[in-house]
């Protein structure tokens, strides 16, 4: 909390009140995001304590604003002006919090030129921000647009598959999304689209535009395509439909299945299934192991990190996730049938694999189903609930605490490789030698990712075993994997014990 010295009050300018209906709106808002913030936050706050760190965070409105605040009310400071006090509402007083925080942001308006101009989004940032930095770094706020963007990309979005520019002649493409609408219908980069169902797009907005070109699903578009090397127009009819995006890439050479996921969104799991099932076609049945690369994977669903496990082993706990709501508490085990058949498998994780990508390879690793190579990943061990709110935004609230098969907390630690590669740049041939012989400097640390209590000196001494670091393409892990899975006593030697390449 911000405290000053009392400045003597000042004449404020005219600013125009939020009408009832503005009132309510703002209130339906602020009511549905900080009663789910104090109800199911990791961190138990109360609804005052939330409240005053939103508004102590109105210095990113303006930096000439801020608060002081005694035990019977709160102050507004602009520069060398104050503003009338608001009394404090009671702790748990929601509705009271809810209408002190409209007069701050009024006087807010009166007292700031940038202020004046801020609308209720603007509001809501800057109170959900404050609010969720009380529970920790990964929990957020993002505005409409924002939370669009966030929903497509999790569930897919209907469109016809397409990004564009605006120019002085329509709407220029420039991605063409694969096996999309637009990609079936013919349309291609660098096409110029003057028109949509008649409705010309030139001189228009990109939002105009995109209102014409987006639509329900299953509905048609024409589109009056101009094309280089074309002397006449075409016309393009393309069938609107749900387009998820993209997150699996999979190969299949020499019996190896090599399948690299960079995120985890509603159709992973399963085209990653279609991916081992298609290798196992192409090397007829005779599938001799796989490498999953979650290099530089943020993570994503939740229920993605455990379907995609489950598909590779035959029974055990997935995860386990720990939290103060009821909701929050939840177990995973996997169900029988391994899709590889218990052939050998490798994970390679960087230290930008995060959130699902870490479920994932400690899952497979602590069931001994897996040889994970790489550095300690990211450390991101908290699980955030998402919560649509009135005005179309949403919040991601950080709300539990992933528990690994293993029995410890993911969170600020991460997952141990079983071969460390950091700070590595030598040859195949070197780092096989480390696992031949069995060279392990941290061999023991595993156990100790489980027991050493959880003191920031202790964690930061675990993780510096193998540090964590950024190798999406490091090309040595990729040729170590290959050679793991296709090699059957490279691979028991490995299973054996944790190996450290020298550094």
């Amino acid at each position: 909390m911000l405290v000053s010295c009392a400045n003597q009050p000042s004449t404020q300018r005219t600013s125009r009140s939020a009408t009832p209906s503005e009132h309510e709106a703002i209130a339906s808002v602020l009511r549905a995001g900080f009663g789910e913030i104090r109800d199911k936050g990791l961190i138990e706050l109360k609804t005052g304590e939330l409240f005053l760190a939103g508004l102590d965070n109105i210095d990113h409105l303006d930096p000439a604003l801020h608060l002081e605040t005694d035990d019977n009310q709160i102050t507004l400071i602009y520069a060398d002006q104050t503003s009338s006090p608001v009394t404090m509402p009671a702790a748990d007083d929601m509705q009271g919090w809810i209408v002190a925080t409209t007069k701050i942001f009024e006087r807010a308006q009166a007292l700031s030129p940038i202020a004046e101009v801020a609308d209720r989004d603007a509001l809501y940032q800057f109170m959900f921000e404050g609010a969720l930095a009380k529970i920790d770094n990964y929990s957020r706020y993002s505005g409409g647009r924002n939370a669009r963007a966030n929903r497509a990309t999790r569930n897919g979005f209907i469109g016809i598959g397409i990004d564009y520019d605006i120019v002085p002649g329509g709407a220029i493409v420039r991605l063409v999304i694969a096996d999309g609408p637009a990609a079936r219908a013919g349309i291609q980069i660098d096409d110029m689209i003057s028109s949509a169902d008649n409705k010309s797009l030139v001189g228009m907005t990109r939002e105009t535009a995109r209102r014409y070109i987006a639509g329900p699903p299953d509905s048609v578009v024409k589109l009056l395509i101009f094309r280089t090397g074309e002397d006449r127009a075409l016309l393009y009819p393309v069938r609107r439909s749900l387009i998820v995006p993209k997150t699996v890439e999979a190969t299949a050479t020499d019996g190896i299945a090599f399948i690299r996921v960079r995120s985890f969104n509603i159709r992973t799991s399963a085209d990653v299934e279609a991916a081992i099932t298609d290798a196992k076609a192409q090397f007829g049945g005779k599938l001799k192991g796989v490498v999953m690369d979650l290099r530089g994977d943020p993570g994503g669903l939740l229920d993605q990190a455990v379907d995609l496990s489950d598909l590779f082993l035959d029974g055990g706990t997935i995860t386990t996730l720990s939290g103060r709501h009821p909701g929050a508490k939840q177990y995973y085990t996997a169900r029988p049938g391994d899709i590889a058949d218990g052939k050998p498998m490798v994970v390679l994780v960087d230290g930008k694999s995060a959130s699902s990508s870490e479920i994932m390879a400690a899952a497979l690793a602590d069931n001994e189903r897996a040889i994970i190579i790489g550095t300690n990943t990211l450390g991101k061990g908290s699980v955030q609930t998402l919560i649509r709110l009135p005005n179309d935004a949403e919040i991601a609230l950080t709300w539990a605490e992933v528990v690994t098969p293993g029995g410890y907390r993911m969170h600020g630690l991460g997952v141990l490789p079983t071969i460390c590669t950091s700070s590595y740049d030598g040859t195949l041939a070197g780092i096989m030698e480390h696992v031949y012989r069995r060279e392990a400097p941290w061999r023991a640390q595993p156990e100790a990712w489980r027991t050493t209590e959880r003191t920031t000196e202790a964690t930061a001494q675990l993780r510096n075993l193998c540090p964590a670091q950024s190798r999406p393409d490091a090309p040595i892990d990729q040729a170590l994997a290959i050679r793991v899975a296709t090699d059957q006593a490279l691979y028991v030697q490995a299973s054996s014990a944790s190996i450290a390449a020298s550094r």
